[in-house]
Protein backbone atom coordinates (compact mmCIF):
# COMPACT_ATOMS: atom_id res chain seq x y z
CA UNK A 1 0.00 0.00 0.00
CA UNK A 2 1.68 3.17 -0.71
CA UNK A 3 2.11 5.73 1.08
CA UNK A 4 -0.23 8.29 -0.58
CA UNK A 5 -3.10 5.59 -0.69
CA UNK A 6 -2.42 5.49 2.96
CA UNK A 7 -2.84 9.51 3.17
CA UNK A 8 -6.04 9.77 1.38
CA UNK A 9 -7.43 6.84 3.76
CA UNK A 10 -6.63 8.28 6.92
CA UNK A 11 -8.05 11.70 5.70
CA UNK A 12 -11.45 10.01 4.01
CA UNK A 13 -11.58 8.46 7.63
CA UNK A 14 -10.99 11.20 10.09
CA UNK A 15 -13.83 13.25 9.40
CA UNK A 16 -16.01 10.09 10.11
CA UNK A 17 -14.74 9.32 13.05
CA UNK A 18 -14.82 13.04 14.31
CA UNK A 19 -18.85 13.11 13.63
CA UNK A 20 -18.99 9.97 15.28
CA UNK A 21 -17.68 11.20 18.64
CA UNK A 22 -19.76 14.20 18.24
CA UNK A 23 -22.73 11.88 18.00
CA UNK A 24 -22.10 9.89 21.02
CA UNK A 25 -21.77 13.38 23.18
CA UNK A 26 -24.88 14.62 21.64
CA UNK A 27 -26.46 11.72 23.42
CA UNK A 28 -25.76 12.57 26.91
CA UNK A 29 -27.97 14.24 29.51
CA UNK A 30 -28.57 17.86 27.84
CA UNK A 31 -29.09 20.16 30.85
CA UNK A 32 -26.55 20.47 33.74
CA UNK A 33 -29.54 21.95 36.19
CA UNK A 34 -33.23 21.02 36.29
CA UNK A 35 -35.67 23.73 36.83
CA UNK A 36 -38.55 22.43 39.79
CA UNK A 37 -41.53 21.34 38.30
CA UNK A 38 -44.15 24.25 37.14
CA UNK A 39 -46.71 24.92 39.48
CA UNK A 40 -50.07 26.51 38.60
CA UNK A 41 -50.66 30.03 39.36
CA UNK A 42 -52.91 31.08 42.44
CA UNK A 43 -54.33 34.05 43.09
CA UNK A 44 -54.58 35.38 39.11
CA UNK A 45 -51.21 36.05 37.61
CA UNK A 46 -48.19 36.72 39.59
CA UNK A 47 -47.31 40.27 41.09
CA UNK A 48 -44.87 42.23 38.89
CA UNK A 49 -42.20 44.68 40.42
CA UNK A 50 -41.13 47.53 39.70
CA UNK A 51 -37.19 48.23 40.17
CA UNK A 52 -35.58 51.23 40.52
CA UNK A 53 -31.53 50.17 40.73
CA UNK A 54 -29.06 53.35 41.41
CA UNK A 55 -25.48 54.48 41.92
CA UNK A 56 -22.93 56.08 41.49
CA UNK A 57 -19.03 56.35 39.32
CA UNK A 58 -17.98 53.32 38.09
CA UNK A 59 -21.42 51.94 39.71
CA UNK A 60 -22.35 50.44 35.95
CA UNK A 61 -20.63 47.02 35.95
CA UNK A 62 -22.38 45.63 39.37
CA UNK A 63 -25.53 47.67 38.20
CA UNK A 64 -25.73 45.14 35.19
CA UNK A 65 -24.61 42.12 37.27
CA UNK A 66 -27.68 42.86 40.05
CA UNK A 67 -29.74 43.36 37.23
CA UNK A 68 -28.73 39.89 34.86
CA UNK A 69 -29.41 38.17 39.11
CA UNK A 70 -32.85 39.53 39.80
CA UNK A 71 -34.30 39.75 36.41
CA UNK A 72 -37.46 38.45 34.97
CA UNK A 73 -39.73 39.21 32.42
CA UNK A 74 -42.56 40.09 34.29
CA UNK A 75 -40.93 42.91 36.46
CA UNK A 76 -39.65 46.64 35.60
CA UNK A 77 -35.93 47.74 35.72
CA UNK A 78 -35.16 51.68 35.87
CA UNK A 79 -31.13 52.41 36.37
CA UNK A 80 -29.77 54.81 37.50
CA UNK A 81 -26.28 56.52 37.87
CA UNK A 82 -25.99 59.64 39.73
CA UNK A 83 -24.06 62.68 38.55
CA UNK A 84 -20.88 61.38 40.17
CA UNK A 85 -20.58 58.84 36.89
CA UNK A 86 -19.73 60.40 33.68
CA UNK A 87 -22.16 60.23 30.64
CA UNK A 88 -19.92 57.78 29.12
CA UNK A 89 -20.41 55.49 31.74
CA UNK A 90 -24.11 55.85 31.91
CA UNK A 91 -23.87 55.51 27.69
CA UNK A 92 -21.87 52.16 28.74
CA UNK A 93 -24.18 50.76 31.06
CA UNK A 94 -27.28 51.33 28.01
CA UNK A 95 -25.18 49.23 25.74
CA UNK A 96 -24.69 46.43 28.07
CA UNK A 97 -28.59 46.43 28.80
CA UNK A 98 -28.89 46.57 24.34
CA UNK A 99 -26.95 43.91 24.05
CA UNK A 100 -29.24 41.16 26.21
CA UNK A 101 -31.44 39.87 23.94
CA UNK A 102 -34.02 39.18 26.74
CA UNK A 103 -34.11 42.29 27.56
CA UNK A 104 -34.68 43.88 23.99
CA UNK A 105 -37.36 41.90 23.39
CA UNK A 106 -39.37 42.21 26.73
CA UNK A 107 -38.66 46.22 26.61
CA UNK A 108 -38.84 46.17 30.37
CA UNK A 109 -34.94 47.31 30.85
CA UNK A 110 -33.91 51.15 30.96
CA UNK A 111 -31.36 53.95 31.56
CA UNK A 112 -32.17 57.16 32.91
CA UNK A 113 -30.81 59.56 30.49
CA UNK A 114 -30.88 62.22 32.70
CA UNK A 115 -28.83 61.48 35.88
CA UNK A 116 -30.06 62.94 39.33
CA UNK A 117 -27.43 64.52 41.63
CA UNK A 118 -27.10 62.99 44.76
CA UNK A 119 -25.57 63.63 48.15
CA UNK A 120 -25.86 60.41 50.53
CA UNK A 121 -26.30 63.05 53.78
CA UNK A 122 -28.93 65.21 52.08
CA UNK A 123 -32.41 65.09 50.56
CA UNK A 124 -31.54 64.67 47.12
CA UNK A 125 -31.39 61.17 47.49
CA UNK A 126 -35.23 60.89 48.36
CA UNK A 127 -35.90 63.56 45.94
CA UNK A 128 -33.90 60.59 43.03
CA UNK A 129 -35.87 57.73 44.55
CA UNK A 130 -39.21 60.08 43.99
CA UNK A 131 -38.34 61.01 40.91
CA UNK A 132 -37.33 57.02 39.99
CA UNK A 133 -40.93 55.85 41.19
CA UNK A 134 -42.82 58.80 38.87
CA UNK A 135 -40.86 57.45 36.41
CA UNK A 136 -41.48 53.78 36.57
CA UNK A 137 -45.58 55.13 37.35
CA UNK A 138 -45.27 56.89 33.82
CA UNK A 139 -43.58 54.19 31.98
CA UNK A 140 -45.70 51.38 33.02
CA UNK A 141 -48.78 51.57 35.71
CA UNK A 142 -49.44 47.55 35.95
CA UNK A 143 -47.05 46.82 38.62
CA UNK A 144 -47.94 45.65 41.92
CA UNK A 145 -44.94 47.09 44.11
CA UNK A 146 -41.96 49.21 43.91
CA UNK A 147 -37.99 47.95 45.30
CA UNK A 148 -35.88 50.22 45.43
CA UNK A 149 -32.17 48.72 45.07
CA UNK A 150 -28.27 49.91 45.43
CA UNK A 151 -25.43 48.90 43.77
CA UNK A 152 -23.87 46.95 46.53
CA UNK A 153 -27.26 45.05 46.72
CA UNK A 154 -27.89 41.43 45.14
CA UNK A 155 -30.85 38.73 45.32
CA UNK A 156 -30.34 35.59 47.52
CA UNK A 157 -33.64 34.06 46.40
CA UNK A 158 -34.32 33.11 42.47
CA UNK A 159 -36.98 35.93 40.67
CA UNK A 160 -39.62 32.66 41.07
CA UNK A 161 -39.29 32.24 44.04
CA UNK A 162 -39.66 35.65 45.18
CA UNK A 163 -43.03 35.90 43.04
CA UNK A 164 -44.32 32.66 44.16
CA UNK A 165 -43.93 33.85 47.73
CA UNK A 166 -45.20 37.46 47.23
CA UNK A 167 -48.49 35.88 45.25
CA UNK A 168 -49.88 35.72 48.61
CA UNK A 169 -49.82 38.79 50.36
CA UNK A 170 -51.95 41.53 49.76
CA UNK A 171 -50.86 43.65 47.15
CA UNK A 172 -52.37 46.68 49.15
CA UNK A 173 -49.60 45.60 52.04
CA UNK A 174 -45.83 47.82 52.39
CA UNK A 175 -42.87 46.69 53.65
CA UNK A 176 -40.48 49.06 55.61
CA UNK A 177 -38.34 48.99 58.52
CA UNK A 178 -39.89 51.54 60.69
CA UNK A 179 -39.80 52.74 64.93
CA UNK A 180 -40.53 55.80 66.15
CA UNK A 181 -38.25 55.14 69.35
CA UNK A 182 -36.22 57.65 68.40
CA UNK A 183 -32.29 56.97 69.68
CA UNK A 184 -30.14 60.02 70.31
CA UNK A 185 -29.08 60.00 66.43
CA UNK A 186 -33.00 60.05 65.43
CA UNK A 187 -33.43 63.20 67.39
CA UNK A 188 -30.52 64.77 66.23
CA UNK A 189 -31.19 64.26 63.25
CA UNK A 190 -34.65 65.52 63.42
CA UNK A 191 -33.99 69.05 64.71
CA UNK A 192 -31.05 69.76 62.81
CA UNK A 193 -32.12 72.05 59.92
CA UNK A 194 -29.79 71.65 56.97
CA UNK A 195 -29.85 72.42 53.59
CA UNK A 196 -28.74 70.17 50.69
CA UNK A 197 -26.37 71.65 48.34
CA UNK A 198 -27.25 69.36 45.87
CA UNK A 199 -30.82 70.59 45.34
CA UNK A 200 -30.11 74.36 43.33
CA UNK A 201 -25.74 73.61 42.68
CA UNK A 202 -24.57 71.80 39.32
CA UNK A 203 -21.04 70.66 41.86
CA UNK A 204 -20.94 69.20 44.60
CA UNK A 205 -21.01 71.63 47.64
CA UNK A 206 -20.92 71.45 51.36
CA UNK A 207 -24.15 70.67 53.59
CA UNK A 208 -25.41 73.84 55.14
CA UNK A 209 -26.29 73.02 58.75
CA UNK A 210 -28.20 76.05 60.45
CA UNK A 211 -27.16 77.06 64.08
CA UNK A 212 -30.73 76.98 65.74
CA UNK A 213 -32.45 73.26 66.17
CA UNK A 214 -36.45 73.37 65.70
CA UNK A 215 -38.87 71.52 67.95
CA UNK A 216 -39.77 67.99 67.18
CA UNK A 217 -43.14 67.93 65.63
CA UNK A 218 -46.61 67.49 67.27
CA UNK A 219 -48.52 67.96 63.90
CA UNK A 220 -47.58 64.36 62.93
CA UNK A 221 -45.30 61.46 64.68
CA UNK A 222 -42.08 61.05 63.62
CA UNK A 223 -40.95 57.15 62.23
CA UNK A 224 -37.54 56.56 61.40
CA UNK A 225 -36.30 53.09 59.58
CA UNK A 226 -34.31 51.61 56.49
CA UNK A 227 -33.99 53.97 53.45
CA UNK A 228 -35.03 50.50 51.19
CA UNK A 229 -38.87 49.61 50.79
CA UNK A 230 -41.03 47.80 49.30
CA UNK A 231 -43.90 49.65 48.16
CA UNK A 232 -47.49 49.08 47.16
CA UNK A 233 -48.16 51.41 43.74
CA UNK A 234 -51.03 52.95 45.49
CA UNK A 235 -48.92 54.18 47.88
CA UNK A 236 -46.66 55.15 45.89
CA UNK A 237 -49.34 57.27 43.68
CA UNK A 238 -50.28 58.82 47.21
CA UNK A 239 -46.67 59.91 47.79
CA UNK A 240 -46.51 61.39 44.19
CA UNK A 241 -49.71 62.53 43.56
CA UNK A 242 -50.82 63.40 47.27
CA UNK A 243 -54.43 63.70 47.22
CA UNK A 244 -54.36 64.64 50.85
CA UNK A 245 -51.96 67.26 51.75
CA UNK A 246 -50.08 65.50 54.10
CA UNK A 247 -48.02 64.06 51.67
CA UNK A 248 -46.86 67.45 50.89
CA UNK A 249 -46.62 68.93 54.54
CA UNK A 250 -43.88 65.91 55.03
CA UNK A 251 -41.68 66.41 51.75
CA UNK A 252 -41.59 70.01 52.65
CA UNK A 253 -40.23 69.44 56.41
CA UNK A 254 -38.05 66.50 55.75
CA UNK A 255 -35.90 68.56 52.69
CA UNK A 256 -34.58 70.32 55.60
CA UNK A 257 -34.09 67.30 57.48
CA UNK A 258 -30.73 65.28 57.22
CA UNK A 259 -31.00 61.75 55.88
CA UNK A 260 -34.77 61.99 55.08
CA UNK A 261 -34.92 58.95 53.15
CA UNK A 262 -34.87 57.11 56.14
CA UNK A 263 -38.24 58.63 57.55
CA UNK A 264 -40.41 60.16 54.79
CA UNK A 265 -41.83 57.31 53.47
CA UNK A 266 -42.14 55.81 57.19
CA UNK A 267 -44.11 58.68 58.87
CA UNK A 268 -45.95 59.21 55.87
CA UNK A 269 -47.77 55.58 55.88
CA UNK A 270 -48.02 55.92 59.83
CA UNK A 271 -49.72 59.33 59.50
CA UNK A 272 -51.82 58.08 57.06
CA UNK A 273 -55.26 56.65 58.26
CA UNK A 274 -55.48 54.58 54.46
CA UNK A 275 -51.69 53.12 54.75
CA UNK A 276 -51.06 53.03 58.65
CA UNK A 277 -52.71 49.29 58.55
CA UNK A 278 -50.82 48.30 55.55
CA UNK A 279 -47.11 48.29 57.00
CA UNK A 280 -45.33 45.00 57.68
CA UNK A 281 -41.91 45.92 59.77
CA UNK A 282 -39.61 44.54 57.56
CA UNK A 283 -37.42 45.64 54.12
CA UNK A 284 -36.58 41.82 53.35
CA UNK A 285 -32.96 42.39 53.86
CA UNK A 286 -29.98 41.26 55.21
CA UNK A 287 -26.54 42.26 55.56
CA UNK A 288 -23.27 40.60 55.48
CA UNK A 289 -22.63 41.36 58.66
CA UNK A 290 -25.90 39.37 60.00
CA UNK A 291 -25.58 36.08 61.19
CA UNK A 292 -27.45 34.32 58.76
CA UNK A 293 -24.73 33.60 56.79
CA UNK A 294 -20.96 33.05 57.15
CA UNK A 295 -17.88 33.29 54.88
CA UNK A 296 -14.94 31.77 56.06
CA UNK A 297 -12.10 32.78 53.58
CA UNK A 298 -9.83 29.79 54.56
CA UNK A 299 -11.88 26.76 53.17
CA UNK A 300 -12.88 29.39 49.96
CA UNK A 301 -16.68 30.00 50.74
CA UNK A 302 -19.12 28.33 53.38
CA UNK A 303 -22.47 29.79 52.71
CA UNK A 304 -25.58 29.28 54.88
CA UNK A 305 -27.91 29.03 52.22
CA UNK A 306 -31.08 27.44 53.51
CA UNK A 307 -30.55 30.35 56.74
CA UNK A 308 -30.39 33.12 53.80
CA UNK A 309 -33.05 32.23 51.36
CA UNK A 310 -35.09 31.65 54.65
CA UNK A 311 -34.86 35.10 55.79
CA UNK A 312 -33.96 37.47 53.54
CA UNK A 313 -34.70 38.43 49.33
CA UNK A 314 -31.45 40.30 49.36
CA UNK A 315 -28.43 41.03 50.65
CA UNK A 316 -26.94 44.45 51.10
CA UNK A 317 -23.38 45.78 51.62
CA UNK A 318 -21.80 43.28 49.07
CA UNK A 319 -20.37 45.46 46.75
CA UNK A 320 -17.23 44.60 45.60
CA UNK A 321 -17.30 41.39 47.42
CA UNK A 322 -17.26 39.09 43.92
CA UNK A 323 -16.37 35.74 45.87
CA UNK A 324 -19.50 36.08 47.81
CA UNK A 325 -21.40 37.16 44.62
CA UNK A 326 -19.79 33.81 42.56
CA UNK A 327 -21.39 31.41 45.65
CA UNK A 328 -25.11 32.93 45.46
CA UNK A 329 -25.43 32.83 41.46
CA UNK A 330 -24.16 29.24 41.33
CA UNK A 331 -25.82 27.97 44.65
CA UNK A 332 -29.22 29.54 44.82
CA UNK A 333 -29.90 31.54 42.06
CA UNK A 334 -28.07 28.81 39.22
CA UNK A 335 -27.20 31.62 37.03
CA UNK A 336 -23.82 31.25 35.17
CA UNK A 337 -21.36 34.36 33.96
CA UNK A 338 -23.21 37.06 31.74
CA UNK A 339 -26.42 35.74 31.84
CA UNK A 340 -30.18 36.54 33.02
CA UNK A 341 -30.85 34.16 36.17
CA UNK A 342 -33.08 30.96 34.72
CA UNK A 343 -36.81 30.69 35.88
CA UNK A 344 -40.13 28.77 34.23
CA UNK A 345 -40.03 31.03 31.39
CA UNK A 346 -36.80 29.59 30.11
CA UNK A 347 -37.00 26.86 27.75
CA UNK A 348 -33.66 26.04 26.37
CA UNK A 349 -30.98 24.03 27.13
CA UNK A 350 -28.09 24.76 29.42
CA UNK A 351 -25.26 22.06 28.21
CA UNK A 352 -22.33 23.08 27.18
CA UNK A 353 -22.72 26.61 28.61
CA UNK A 354 -25.44 27.95 26.48
CA UNK A 355 -28.04 30.24 28.21
CA UNK A 356 -31.35 28.34 28.64
CA UNK A 357 -33.08 31.53 28.54
CA UNK A 358 -32.25 32.80 24.80
CA UNK A 359 -35.57 30.54 24.34
CA UNK A 360 -38.28 31.58 25.92
CA UNK A 361 -41.85 30.55 27.06
CA UNK A 362 -44.61 31.98 29.35
CA UNK A 363 -43.14 34.58 31.84
CA UNK A 364 -46.50 33.86 33.67
CA UNK A 365 -44.89 30.34 34.35
CA UNK A 366 -43.10 29.69 37.37
CA UNK A 367 -41.08 27.26 38.85
CA UNK A 368 -40.43 27.21 42.28
CA UNK A 369 -38.15 25.52 44.60
CA UNK A 370 -37.70 24.96 48.61
CA UNK A 371 -36.87 28.35 48.94
CA UNK A 372 -40.20 29.46 48.28
CA UNK A 373 -42.26 27.49 50.49
CA UNK A 374 -39.16 28.49 53.62
CA UNK A 375 -39.65 32.27 52.40
CA UNK A 376 -43.37 32.42 52.07
CA UNK A 377 -43.65 30.67 55.47
CA UNK A 378 -41.40 33.82 57.08
CA UNK A 379 -43.46 36.38 55.37
CA UNK A 380 -46.74 35.23 56.51
CA UNK A 381 -45.07 35.04 60.14
CA UNK A 382 -44.00 38.47 59.92
CA UNK A 383 -47.87 39.36 59.10
CA UNK A 384 -49.01 37.50 61.39
CA UNK A 385 -46.81 38.48 64.20
CA UNK A 386 -47.61 42.30 63.79
CA UNK A 387 -49.98 44.21 65.50
CA UNK A 388 -54.03 43.49 64.43
CA UNK A 389 -55.87 46.91 64.54
CA UNK A 390 -56.15 50.19 62.72
CA UNK A 391 -52.58 50.36 62.91
CA UNK A 392 -49.38 48.45 62.14
CA UNK A 393 -47.18 51.09 63.45
CA UNK A 394 -47.34 51.33 66.64
CA UNK A 395 -45.62 48.15 68.55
Amino acid sequence: MSPTFKQILFLSFFPCFLLYIIFLLSLRPRAQFRLPPAVPPRNGPPPRIAYFVSGTNNDGSRIFRLVLAAYHPRNYYLLHLDQAASGRQREELALLVDSVQVFAAADNVKVVGKADAVNCDGSSPLASVLHGAAVLLRWRNDWDWFINLDASDYPVIPQDDFLHAMSVIPRSYNFMVHSTNATSLDSQVIMDIIVDPRLYLLTKGKMFTGNKKREVPDAFKIFMGSPHVILSQKFIEYAIQGWENLPRILLLYFSNTRAPHKGYFQTLACNSKDFSSTLINSNMRSTVFDSTYQIDLTKSIVLDVNAMQGVAAFVENVSGDNKLLDVIDSQILQRSQQMVSPGGWCLGWSDWGRDPCLQWGDPLVLRPGPAAERFEKHLLNLIGNETIGPSRCDQ
